[in-house]
């Protein structure tokens, strides 16, 4: 079991580390887009748009690997008053509710991803760019997984430590 637990562990920190990079094209983006509205007054179409993509994707692909870290926002006092089972418990609560969001996540993103593939959805901005955003669509699945996956190595390795104490 471990394999698979560094396995997953691996895939979130490598998905982690490309929603990092993902904050140099955005930031390149926005200045880029800035400079253009207000030096040259001539915003590109394309300058919005971009950025909700490259934020999206970002976003998305984090998630799990902010899980394995523990960065979410924690209630830790409430755990102070707990013992260390009962907190073990709560935590394990938490993580099934993430769960059952990223089930929710990646079967309904599955379903609106391969509706907007099939009809090759456009943007509903409706600006002269006018990009084709099905594949965009694909990262809501892909992240809710890799939380999904995460959510459950984490249940394991809470569980796994308390049993070696």
């Amino acid at each position: 079991m471990k394999p698979i637990i560094k396995g997953i562990d691996s895939l979130s920190s490598i998905a982690g580390k490309i929603s990092g990079y993902l904050i140099i094209p955005l930031t390149l983006v926005m200045i880029y887009t800035i400079i253009m509205r207000r030096i040259f007054s001539n915003s590109p179409d394309w300058g919005f748009e971009v950025s909700i993509f490259i934020f999206g994707i970002s976003i998305l692909l984090a998630g799990a690997d902010v899980l394995r870290l523990k960065g979410h926002v924690a209630v830790d006092i409430i755990y102070a008053h707990l013992s260390e089972r009962w907190g073990r418990i709560m935590y394990t609560f938490s993580l099934l509710i993430i769960i059952v969001v990223c089930s929710f996540l990646l079967f309904k993103g599955m379903e609106v991803a391969v509706e907007s593939t099939r009809i090759l959805e456009h943007s509903s901005h409706q600006s002269s760019f006018n990009p084709q955003i099905w594949w965009f669509k694909w990262f809501i699945p892909i992240g809710g997984l890799l939380l999904w996956l995460q959510a459950w190595a984490e249940i394991y390795k809470v569980w796994r430590e308390g049993e070696q104490e």
